[in-house]
């Protein structure tokens, strides 16, 4: 896009603006979109290393279908080359961190800094990978001085929900943001007016509709998977974020304390 300048650069801006619209036009369609002719579409397909138009809405189209269908990606044909292997996990892992911190909002970021920093105790809690997410945010926090607790168990949460203030907080990590047991949890916390900050994929989820707070991923992964992949290295980004910016609050003490436990 930087080298772009002129018609091609808005013809450019338009097949990023919507790739899916993309895949069902046809050239005067784009072109006709951009203001353009179809002569200048298919020059700046061409520039950009397709034999045309058909070509550049081919390997668009290749791109979705990769990205959806997660459980193809994840379990190998056999004989692929490890090479192969190693190439596909590099592009989903390295889209999804990208993906992730280009839509994080950093207003909510810091948002969930203040909400986390000010909380007087912090309950942690996920379902399936969503849980290795949630213990590791707890450890993260213990060691900045802060009063977190992990719980694994959904009925010893909801005791703990019953208990809890508005000056708790109560974070909860899905994928998904629909899993049920979550979702009663955060329905249990709102009407106790407990702060709920969520962590999850989905935007328009049900845990995110209940949530005080939200801060989003972004990774390309099914629900039918071989296993959470992506979407773990995404709630891991958020949480390191989360941590860095927690730290940063009260920088020289946080390393002292480090320090001190690490002996």
């Amino acid at each position: 896009m930087p080298s772009l300048t002129g018609k091609a650069r808005v013809i450019a801006e338009q097949i990023l603006s919507d790739p899916e619209q993309l895949i069902q036009e046809k050239t005067a369609d784009l072109a006709r979109r951009s203001g353009t002719d179809s002569a200048q579409v298919v020059r700046l397909c061409q520039k950009l290393g397709f034999e045309g138009f058909t070509d550049l809405k081919s390997k668009i189209m290749l791109e979705f279908l990769e990205q959806k269908n997660t459980l193809q990606r994840q379990v190998a044909p056999p004989n692929t080359p490890v090479e192969k292997l190693k190439n596909i996990f590099s592009e989903d892992f390295t889209r999804t961190i990208n993906d992730t911190l280009e839509e994080l909002d950093d207003s909510m970021l810091t948002q969930a800094v203040k909400m986390i920093s000010k909380a007087h105790s912090i309950f942690l809690f996920g379902m399936g990978a969503s849980q290795l997410a949630a213990r590791d945010m707890q450890t993260k926090l213990l060691r900045l001085g802060l009063p977190a607790f992990f719980v694994d168990d959904v009925e010893l949460i909801r005791i703990f929900c019953k208990t809890l203030t508005s000056n708790d907080l109560l974070f909860l990590i899905s994928f998904s943001g629909a899993t049920e047991n979550i979702i009663s949890v955060a329905e249990l916390a709102r009407k106790k007016q407990v702060p709920v900050l969520s962590l999850t994929n989905f935007p328009d989820s049900p845990l995110a509709r209940l949530s005080t707070s939200v801060l989003l991923t972004t990774a390309n992964e099914d629900k039918i998977r071989l296993g959470a992949m992506t979407s773990v290295i995404a709630q891991f980004l958020v949480i390191a974020l989360l941590t860095s910016m927690l730290a940063g609050l009260n920088r020289d003490s946080v390393v002292k304390r480090i320090y001190l436990t690490s002996k």
